[in-house]
């Protein structure tokens, strides 16, 4: 006799489930792209632990038994569907959280309240913002990894993690503001007698799969499952914050089991920076040099050469000239390439990853006190070549303020031990006072980079 096949709708609580995202990659960085240019409020750590409790409110079927709790607390975030909901029941919640990209929240939301503030990530759908448009909005950035959000992340903005759904981001939220003491409503993981959630929402599938968990089954989906199993990974990250859950449903039962899993101190990341590449100063200075003397910036193109070579034998797809000045370097190339040049108008954009990576005549002219930074985000921009040309010497030029425009005059040794930390460093070549040097990613780092992006960890 054959043993019995599980249910292909029969989900394993032990095991990861695969979810994919909702919007394509590239929808998403656009709506972000148009949400930091239309608020302009952003969200902010407290680094400072705070006493008093919080209610995390989300919008599972559970909600129905619980929501006259949330009376009790002064301080509550309400998470997609159960801001309506809230408000239908006379509650009316501090902030509420967004991060879902689609454009069906509008309706989860309902009419916009005065007195919430609204902390709507930067994926969500424009739609989201024409509804609070007159309402005070805080915008924040969602990733689920530093590589993601270092890649898109404007420049000095606070990016949060948290796992796959509202309610863990809205936890994570929580605690960047310093609420260690959190009380979490309607995060079931499971269906109930209402449904999915506490009451009808737009986009709500048919067709339930299920799972067993401690002898009990649960009416569930990949994502409410994966969403489930995470809760308690995302706990580890904040490992000062004691939780407490609501109702009954799978993720109230898998608390009760959870036993955290030891942190290093100051290890558990829930947020983290991304750090500006040039000084606002020194940006200026560098564009007021380049409208000011015609010859700064302009010597791309002699490189021109050694870069159609070096495409030549990758077959590179895609070159990103990281600090092209004037841009005679593309001028120089029979084909596109993408710029980049913070004190350029038009390409100071955050450069993208390419197989090709040109940084010539640049990084002797980085701030001392920015080069760690620059270095890594070249180390993320390189992906199977980078190509670098560094002048050991002084040069002819100064800034407006009296300082020569190479403020990092160091010898081969120093910059190859530079490099180094951040790339395999390949073949290093001297022409005159240049350094040539072809570099690598670097496979197994030996120094972790990091400390160049400023962190929350707890």
């Amino acid at each position: 006799m054959s043993a019995e096949k599980p249910s292909p709708l029969q989900l394993d609580a032990d095991k990861k489930q695969t979810v994919s995202y909702c919007i394509p990659i590239w929808l998403r960085d656009e709506q972000i792209k148009l949400a930091s240019e239309r608020v302009k409020a952003r969200i902010q750590p407290h680094y400072e632990l705070r006493k008093d409790p919080c209610a995390i409110v989300c919008f599972g079927p559970s909600l129905n038994d619980t929501w006259e709790k949330v009376k009790d607390f002064e301080h509550i975030f309400s998470c997609s569907g159960s801001h309506k909901f809230l408000l239908e029941h006379g509650i009316v919640p501090e902030f509420h959280v967004e991060v879902d990209p689609r454009a069906h929240k509008v309706a989860l939301i309902g009419s916009p309240h005065k007195d919430v503030e609204y902390l709507i990530a930067s994926t969500c759908h424009p739609a989201v913002f024409d509804l609070l448009e007159g309402y005070k909005v805080t915008l924040w950035h969602v990733f689920d990894n530093a590589e993601d959000g270092l890649r898109t992340l404007p420049r000095g903005e606070w990016a949060l993690t948290g796992g796959c759904g509202v309610g863990l981001r809205a936890m994570t939220i929580a605690r960047f503001f310093g609420f260690t003491d959190q009380h979490i409503f309607g995060m079931d993981g499971n269906s109930g007698p209402t449904g999915r959630h506490a009451a009808p929402h737009p986009s709500q599938a048919k067709g339930d799969h299920f799972t067993e968990y401690m002898g009990v089954k649960y009416r569930t989906t990949p994502a409410f499952l994966e969403a489930a199993r995470m809760t308690f990974h995302e706990l580890n990250q904040m490992p000062d914050v004691k939780a407490t859950f609501y109702g009954e449903g799978l993720v109230q039962a898998m608390a009760k089991n959870y036993k955290p899993e030891p942190i290093a101190a100051g290890k558990a990341l829930i947020g983290f920076n991304k750090p500006e590449l040039i000084s606002a100063e020194f940006k200026e200075l560098n564009a007021r040099l380049h409208r000011e003397n015609l010859a700064y910036g302009v010597g791309g193109g002699k490189e021109a050469p050694t870069v159609l070579k070096l495409a030549e034998q990758l077959k590179t797809k895609s070159i990103l000239d990281y600090g092209c000045g004037k841009g005679y370097l593309a001028k120089a190339i029979p084909f596109p390439i993408w710029e980049y040049d913070p004190a350029i108008p038009g390409k100071e954009e955050s450069p993208r990853p390419a197989d090709l990576v040109i940084c010539a005549d640049v990084l002797e002219h980085i701030e001392p006190d920015k080069l760690q930074v620059v270095l890594d985000d070249l180390r993320r921009c390189v992906k199977q070549v980078g190509y670098f040309v560094i002048h050991t010497g002084p040069a002819q030029k100064v800034y407006a303020d009296g300082r020569n425009t190479h403020l990092t005059q160091q010898s081969r040794a120093w910059w190859e031990k530079k490099l180094s930390k951040f790339f395999e460093v390949g073949k290093i070549f001297e022409v005159g006072p240049e350094l040539h040097v072809i570099v690598g990613p670097k496979q197994k780092p030996t120094a972790p980079t990091t400390p160049a992006t400023p962190e929350v960890n707890v």
